[in-house]
């Protein structure tokens, strides 16, 4: 190919080029704003748990896990006994 034809092959091409990376950023945004709520709500479930299994005398992060992860945290407290280093078939020892 000549210069001038590869310069109007990439001219033609760079609409198509902007509108794709506009639309993979839409996409990536899009999917972060869905998914990091309920990532935090699964991490603070998480959290709230082995806290619960653990017997962690942390009443501030307490707390705050269970208020981000409510309501999962709700069945975390009616399920697992205070430092009895077993939560939901996992054992949680302390250190």
């Amino acid at each position: 190919m000549c210069k001038l034809a590869r310069l109007t092959f990439l001219t033609t091409l760079f609409p198509l080029i902007a509108n794709a990376e506009t639309e993979m950023g839409k996409l990536n945004y899009d999917v972060v704003v869905q998914t990091g709520p309920s990532a935090l709500w699964i991490l603070a479930n998480i959290s709230y748990a082995g806290m619960r299994a653990q017997g962690s005398r942390s009443a501030g992060w307490r707390i705050v896990a269970f208020i981000f992860g409510f309501p999962g945290t709700l069945l975390s407290l009616l399920l697992i006994r205070d430092g009895c280093e077993h939560a939901y078939g996992i054992d949680l020892p302390r250190r």
